[in-house]
């Protein structure tokens, strides 16, 4: 038996969820096109041909971050479970904790606002979200702001680790008791997805 082909679409596929978790765990002005070929296990020049440009690929890398949470919200619209639909969007979306950079992609997309390149996809992005909360979700305004916030705080405790002293700061455990009262542990268990992602070291570059 010889080994299995892959396609470009899969090898594209490859190298944009490797630039993700090295976005979400760098940044992008620190992020070069060789960190993410080394995370891809491949070439420099390869990247390049397969999107052009650092600026392309950090686009198709928020559209891509923003294209997942989109979708499983909407499966989870979708899914008719039982129990109101916020917790349950709130469950999906710790749940896409476990795919290594995505949050963090996207907060660093979120915390671009003036880039004239970023801030507007990111922007279009979010309001994408809200329109799915309130528009197919059936989500109240407040509601749809409420879960938003709740995503945004996951976010930061993603992004400062804090899960990872629940066990040794009382107020750690205060904190996350208190914003995730029945989720706690799941919080705890897809932060943990984010082990094998070391923040690199390095300068700015392309």
């Amino acid at each position: 038996m010889g080994q299995k082909r892959i396609s470009s679409s899969q090898r594209r596929a490859s190298v944009l969820a490797a630039a993700i978790r090295i976005f979400g765990s760098k940044g992008f002005a620190a992020t070069t096109t060789a960190d993410i070929a080394r995370e891809a296990a491949v070439s420099q020049p390869y990247v390049v041909s397969l999107f052009g440009s650092k600026d392309a690929l950090i686009r198709a890398a928020i559209e891509h971050a923003l294209d997942r949470v989109v979708e499983v919200f909407e499966q989870t619209i979708d899914d008719d479970a039982p129990g109101d639909l916020a917790p349950r969007i709130g469950i999906a979306y710790l749940q896409l904790f476990k795919e290594q950079g995505l949050q963090l992609c996207l907060a660093h997309a979120f915390t671009a606002g003036t880039d004239p390149e970023i801030g507007p996809l990111a922007r279009d992005g979010f309001l994408r979200v809200y329109r799915v909360l309130v528009n197919r979700g059936d989500l109240t305004p407040e509601q749809a702001s409420q879960t938003l916030a709740a995503g945004m705080m996951a976010n930061v405790i993603l992004g400062l680790r804090l899960a990872d002293d629940y066990d040794r700061e009382p107020v750690i455990r205060e904190l996350l008791s208190a914003t995730y009262p029945s989720n706690v542990e799941l919080l705890r268990t897809v932060t943990g997805a984010y082990d094998g992602v070391a923040p690199l070291q390095g300068g700015a570059g392309v």
